[in-house]
């Protein structure tokens, strides 16, 4: 008890904006100080009240982090011929529509997988571009929790947007 009364005593700026933070819900502190890591937990809950989206610093923010997205996938060699016979800006807005909508963000105006469909996207072709995902996020410093919740947010598409029949 003596240790935190301590620590709320030397650090009265930090325990006021955590406890603001935590009583409204917006963000979520991690507690690196291996005296207080008890505090993330606590705080923990409220970052899944909050959208991935704004945990990532909301739609402008993640612009530059879809288009490198979409770049990676459009020049991977294991998914160009999903690319071809295709206008590829066209695909491009959906595909930023589609990611901004997975993260929390409004639903595109036209809200519609079976695109994909024809596509043929197969499993082997939607796993790389969850692994690409992965490392795009992790290449701009993005936490686990949200790189987590960003492949969560993709395999929640899986049924609609993998081809029927399309296992590799």
């Amino acid at each position: 008890m003596q240790k935190i009364q301590n620590f709320i005593e030397n650090n009265k700026a930090a325990v006021a904006i955590v406890a603001v933070a935590a009583a409204i819900g917006i963000v979520g502190i991690k507690v690196l100080n291996s005296d207080n890591r008890g505090s993330a937990k606590i705080l923990d809950a409220s970052i899944q009240k909050v959208p991935l989206i704004e945990r990532l610093g909301g739609e402008q923010a993640i612009q530059p982090m879809i288009s490198l997205l979409f770049d990676r996938i459009s020049n991977n060699k294991d998914l160009k011929s999903l690319f071809q016979n295709v206008e590829k800006s066209k695909v491009s807005q959906h595909f930023n529509a589609i990611v901004l909508y997975l993260f929390g963000g409004k639903p595109p105006a036209q809200q519609n997988f079976s695109d994909h469909c024809k596509l043929n996207i197969t499993e082997l072709q939607f796993s790389v571009i969850v692994n690409l995902l992965d490392q795009t996020l992790k290449m701009l410093g993005v936490d686990d929790r949200e790189i987590f919740d960003a492949r969560e947010a993709f395999q929640s598409k899986k049924q609609l947007i993998v081809s029927p029949n399309q296992s590799a």
